[in-house]
């Protein structure tokens, strides 16, 4: 058995299995007929499935092809009446009867309790929101790739997901995989182990939308990065539309590499921010209308005017306070309330998850009147030392990250010079009035 007969035979047994059944049926009717100046040649029976398979699934089929030799093969199609293959497609088994889901959706990943429909949008989310619904409307053409970033509990998911939604329900036929960066990474390495990398490459690289939440999880994991990077190059030179979701913005993941990052960052990068009041009192209605909870006017207020920090709390706060109800037979009073949510009302730290450097910069300029570039460079003016002292020294209070890492996103400085800075601001603020009405002034402004 020659090279290129090994190399077909593998990528046959990976196609059958891979592809939707629309298309295995030319995986079908293909003969193998060995090779031409280096291309392998497939045989149809007929013009008919030569000219549809070149339409349909050559790219796969290639594609399939080039990954397992681990460099491009062409491919010759032709006509042969004279095919030993069958005329006729014999459908494979399939565990899931036809009856049922002759055009059911194959994209299972999605959950479909979330839709663009059922999610509220306000200040705090409505760019992302209209951006996400013309993703969907236009996948592959409008916004390629997106990142959507923001803190826990904000919507991320939802939005993602709602986008496979609706292009699953208006483009029935285009393949969507939703993954959280986490599956991904466990689905990666298992195939390493199983010795089905090539299987993990072809279901990445021939869908039509990649949906992966909370990429952050990636940092640090250089051999899942390097896969990534291969699969978003390919989805994107082949118009696939690429949608990603990160608890921060794109320039704050300190261990993720620079070309990747330079490709999260050539499509439309979306912040969702806490909602206002008014969108948690309408989310917190919804929630009550879905769910049939039943508590009164003024607690809904107590709560949304208590918990501004993310959606997952509010309902985690309605949650409570129902259950309660139902267990003990009673309905819920504000002092009820009050006690009751103690452990979702608590200090503002929690808000500081919402908080990134990026925010603390552009206040900081804003306040001193000045560049956001200018805060993370070198220039010696006084007013923009002190803005940068003053932007390291909150991010140094109001987020998790570690010295270290703050110095890797103030353009590289080290440590020493990032503990310089918190201590040069902590003894301002004790000594100099202007300075300490600066940085309560934009603490003030972050925790709105």
């Amino acid at each position: 058995m020659s090279d290129l007969d090994r190399i077909w035979n593998e990528a046959e047994a990976q196609l059958a299995e891979a592809l939707p059944e629309a298309k295995r049926i030319y995986i079908d009717m293909i003969e193998y007929k060995g090779e031409k100046d280096g291309s392998i040649v497939l045989a149809f029976p007929s013009d008919f499935y030569k000219n549809n398979a070149e339409k349909n699934c050559r790219s796969e089929i290639e594609n399939t092809i080039s990954v397992i030799a681990g460099h491009h093969i062409d491919t010759i199609f032709i006509t042969d009446e004279n095919s030993t293959r069958k005329k006729e497609h014999k459908a494979k088994p399939r565990t899931q009867s036809k009856s049922k889901t002759e055009n059911a959706s194959r994209n299972t990943t999605l959950n479909k309790i979330y839709s663009f429909d059922n999610f509220i949008s306000g200040d705090n989310s409505s760019f992302a929101f209209n951006a996400a619904r013309v993703i969907a409307q236009n996948p592959g053409t409008s916004y390629n790739p997106c990142l959507i970033y923001g803190g826990v509990g904000l919507g991320k998911t939802h939005l993602l997901q709602s986008i496979g939604n609706y292009i699953d329900e208006h483009n029935p036929k285009m393949k969507i995989i939703y993954v959280t960066a986490e599956n991904f990474t466990n689905e990666f390495i298992n195939s390493l182990l199983t010795d089905k990398a090539s299987a993990f490459k072809i279901k990445y690289r021939s869908v039509d939308v990649l949906l992966i939440d909370d990429i952050h999880f990636l940092q640090k994991k250089n051999q899942i990065q390097e896969e990534l990077f291969h699969t978003f190059n390919e989805l994107y030179d082949n118009h696939k539309q690429i949608v990603l979701t990160c608890d921060r913005p794109i320039t704050e993941l300190t261990d993720i590499t620079d070309r990747l990052k330079t490709r999260f960052r050539k499509g439309l990068n979306v912040d969702l921010q806490p909602p206002a009041y008014e969108t948690r009192m309408a989310i917190a209605i919804q929630k009550c209308r879905e769910r049939n909870y039943k508590l009164d006017n003024n607690v809904l207020e107590f709560i949304c005017q208590s918990i501004d920090t993310n959606i997952r709390d509010l309902e985690g706060a309605l949650t409570t306070l129902s259950s309660f109800s139902e267990l003990v037979g009673k309905p819920i009073t504000l002092d009820i309330a009050k006690e009751h949510l103690k452990n979702f009302i608590v200090e503002p730290a929690i808000k500081n998850n919402d908080i990134s450097i990026d925010m603390i910069i552009r206040k900081t300029a804003s306040y001193f009147n000045i560049k956001e570039y200018d805060i993370k460079g070198k220039s010696r003016n006084k007013n923009i030392i002190l803005a940068r002292h003053i932007s390291i020294y909150l991010s140094s209070k109001l987020t998790s990250y570690s010295l270290s890492e703050i110095g890797k996103m103030m353009n590289g400085k080290d440590h020493t010079t990032i503990m310089h800075s918190v201590d040069r601001i902590k003894s301002l603020i004790d000594t100099d009035e202007s300075v300490r009405n600066a940085v309560n002034s934009i603490e003030s402004s972050l925790m709105e």
